[in-house]
């Protein structure tokens, strides 16, 4: 599915299904990772188990993107406002309460307040929400 664009309440209600997704993901790679430490290093069964982490986030991006939404680094996702600005969600969070201009990513990251940004650089007033 192609990059959408979304309107504040857009993505909340695409969010649901991400967080879903994305929590078992998580848990999935929790798993592994423990089954990991098991395993001896370089073994036949480490290189499975490495195949399989390799394909857990895969599969998470390849859902993402299917929602019309960018993973932007492990657990992490992106909602394109089509206004200059990412709302932005990772795990752990249970609402989307943050955003961050194109330019900055998610270093920039700032809290919304009542769903909308704040003044983004160069923008003479905050974007209006569709």
């Amino acid at each position: 599915m192609a990059e959408k664009i979304f309107s504040y309440a857009e993505a909340c209600a695409a969010l649901d299904g991400v967080r879903r997704k994305t929590q078992a993901a998580d848990e999935r790679l929790q798993q592994l990772r423990a089954e990991m430490e098991t395993a001896e290093k370089e073994s036949e069964r480490a290189e499975q188990i490495g195949a399989q982490m390799s394909e857990v986030v895969h599969r998470w991006a390849e859902d993402v993107l299917a929602a019309g939404a960018l993973p932007k680094g492990l657990w992490t996702v992106d909602f394109d406002s089509g206004r200059g600005f990412f709302y932005c969600w990772t795990l752990n969070e249970d609402e989307l309460t943050h955003y961050h201009s194109i330019e900055e990513g998610f270093q920039g990251r700032k809290p919304l307040v009542d769903g909308e940004p704040g003044r983004l650089p160069g923008s003479p007033k905050p974007p209006v929400l569709n």
